[in-house]
């Protein structure tokens, strides 16, 4: 409005200045260094660059972010990644765009509305605890605290490695995860017996809950890799880390949490992202459906 009204009075109007996608991604994560999913962040935003990172942001389209989907996921020739994994990368371009829009530079996000790829159906993960005992055997000493936590709490790898002994609050026996994927912070329930095992090994305040043997905090990468290692010296290569999560919120129902409940413990916002991280145990369900009062008409066996 204030350029229409410049331009009827015949005044100069200064060039609406639109940074290139390459030159605003700096600032989106800028503020997003805070999110324990930085990494993650940081890097797909590295493969948007060599995408679009030339194009000033407005003219970026839904066109252009669907083609690279296909071209991302295998729906084209060169395709090399999941659809889900291409998908995840246009819901960060989404998010750099209304960044943008927030901060003025915008009127509103081009992309929205985009058209994702259908994604694989979710995969249900199981680990008995025979199976658990044994990759905690296979698995490296600096691990099984990080395969206890995961297995019992639900919580993200990064929200494991971020611990501090701050977090733990042994007084009310839970943890507390100060910056989740969604923003928030959650306090998780501990188990009696990890607590048990947190109080033995106490430390500073500030200090790391996990730690390698030279007293570092280890790597994402580390933790992936040597988890898989001892799944696949058990039989159970077709585990991955993030499973435990699955996992977890699927032996917390099996106990008798409703879904609400696991969503708060898991750190969801919805019910259907919940959804995603509990599979049934076909047995209890089978116990709860033969407990089902129902009617039992008399039936005569001559007609």
């Amino acid at each position: 409005r204030e350029r229409a009204e410049r331009e009827a009075q015949g005044l100069p109007v200064k060039p609406r200045q639109v940074p290139t996608f390459k030159a605003f991604v700096p600032v989106y994560l800028e503020s997003a260094k805070g999110l324990s999913s930085y990494s993650g962040v940081e890097w797909r935003s590295k493969l948007l660059v060599q995408a679009f990172g030339s194009r000033r942001l407005d003219l970026i389209s839904k066109n252009q972010l669907e083609a690279y989907l296909k071209d991302r996921a295998g729906q084209r020739k060169d395709g090399k990644v999941a659809p889900a994994t291409a998908n995840r990368e246009a819901a960060l371009m989404r998010r750099i765009l209304s960044f943008a829009v927030e901060k003025g530079i915008l009127h509103k996000n081009p992309v929205s509305g985009v058209t994702l790829l259908r994604e694989a159906p979710d995969r249900q993960p199981t680990l008995d605890v025979d199976e658990e005992a044994a990759i905690m055997e296979a698995a490296p000493e600096w691990l099984r605290p990080i395969i206890r936590l995961a297995v019992s709490t639900g919580c993200r790898q990064m929200e494991i490695l971020s611990l501090r002994w701050r977090h733990i609050d042994f007084a009310a026996g839970a943890l507390v995860v100060e910056d989740s994927k969604n923003d928030e912070s959650r306090r998780v329930p501990l188990h009696p017996a990890i607590l048990e095992g947190l109080r033995a090994r106490r430390g500073l305040p500030e200090g790391y809950v996990i730690t390698m043997p030279n007293g570092t905090p280890p790597r994402p990468t580390s933790v992936s890799k040597a988890f898989k290692n001892a799944a696949i010296k058990t039989g159970r290569g077709d585990l991955r880390f993030h499973d435990l999560r699955h996992i977890a919120g699927s032996r917390f129902m099996s106990a008798g949490a409703s879904l609400p409940e696991v969503a708060d413990l898991l750190g969801h916002k919805t019910l259907v992202m919940a959804r995603r991280y509990v599979h049934s145990n076909w047995n209890r369900l089978s116990e709860m459906v033969g407990r089902m009062p129902i009617s039992t008409p008399h039936i005569d066996p001559e007609k």
